[in-house]
């Protein structure tokens, strides 16, 4: 009979307490992009709805988190995308050279243009996007982009120059955040379950897009 593994314990509680949380337990995380993708836009929903019931005074910046949640979440259903068109798309030795250059891709906006074709090219079977789920990622991501380009700004008050990270006065609204993204993100968790459900066709525009990735 096979031993099975060690669990590897992180401030755990001892089995079957009710908290306890077993993470990988698939052992295959490449395809748990769009799980912690899920569960990130969850943490931000239960942020949002809280501050909904207005207990907590003033938001300022508990935005922060909600900001940061919603914009990972869209990172990692982005690197979903484009992880599955490369492993159709690109030979296994591009692949090895490609994959660390997309896990250490943050912006939003580079992601959405190599995850545009993709969603072009597969868009027009659901009928829930109308052609405009890349039109909608590639607004948001620029917009996300403008302000943090590299997952930095959400995060820490100073930059690396030691100034500011967020502009002075910088105002947002959590909940129009909230809904504009969570529109967006229930198309894209749409999208990426119906590309599990299917093999990507390997396109010249695809390959454009993704050779960014396998070049040095």
């Amino acid at each position: 009979m096979k031993k099975s593994p060690p669990i590897h314990e992180f401030f755990a509680a001892p089995l079957y307490t009710y908290g306890n949380a077993l993470i990988n337990w698939q052992g295959q995380p490449t395809q748990d992009l769009t799980v912690y993708a899920h569960n990130y836009r969850r943490a931000a929903m239960c942020l949002v709805s809280m501050y909904q019931q207005r207990i907590h005074g003033t938001i300022d910046e508990g935005a922060l988190p909600i900001l940061f949640l919603y914009r990972h979440a869209i990172e990692l259903y982005l690197k979903a995308i484009v992880y599955k068109a490369a492993v159709v798309t690109i030979n296994e030795m591009e692949l090895k050279a490609a994959l660390p250059k997309l896990w250490r891709e943050h912006s939003l906006l580079a992601l959405a243009e190599m995850a545009k074709p993709i969603i072009s090219v597969n868009s027009g079977e659901l009928l829930a996007m109308n052609g405009e789920l890349d039109r909608r990622i590639l607004d948001i991501a620029s917009r996300i982009d403008a302000v943090d380009s590299g997952s930095y700004t959400f995060r820490y008050p100073v930059n690396s120059r030691g100034t500011g990270a967020i502009p002075y006065l910088f105002m947002t609204n959590v909940f129009v955040f909230s809904r504009e993204v969570e529109g967006m993100l229930d198309d894209m968790a749409q999208f990426c379950r119906h590309l599990e459900s299917k093999r990507i066709e390997s396109s010249g525009q695809i390959k454009l897009a993704l050779h960014g990735l396998h070049t040095t």
